[in-house]
């Protein structure tokens, strides 16, 4: 019984790791962002400070949501590494 147990425990130990992968954010510093991906986020709001990213991957390439403030007011610029900007998301 004791067997079975174990075997059930590594098994869900395995299965919420795996899971806890997939929710995962990959936060860089702003300095590991492409220059090309920094200055079409700085482009696309003015006076934008930069404050973090993080790098996702969708269907095979990395895109970067770069979080910053510009005049107080909070700004999320989703760029590709080429320097594509795809959204800007402005908090009010």
């Amino acid at each position: 019984m004791m067997t079975i147990r174990a075997i059930a425990l590594f098994f869900l130990t395995i299965g919420v790791s795996a899971c806890a992968g997939i929710f995962e954010d990959d936060d860089i510093p702003i300095s590991e962002v492409p220059a090309a991906a920094v200055q079409a986020a700085e482009g696309a709001v003015d006076g934008i400070k930069l404050k973090s990213a993080e790098a996702k991957e969708k269907d095979g390439r990395t895109i970067y949501e770069i979080d910053g403030k510009a005049d107080g007011v909070k700004h999320e610029v989703k760029v590709t590494a080429d320097g594509q900007v795809l959204k800007v998301k402005t908090e009010t």
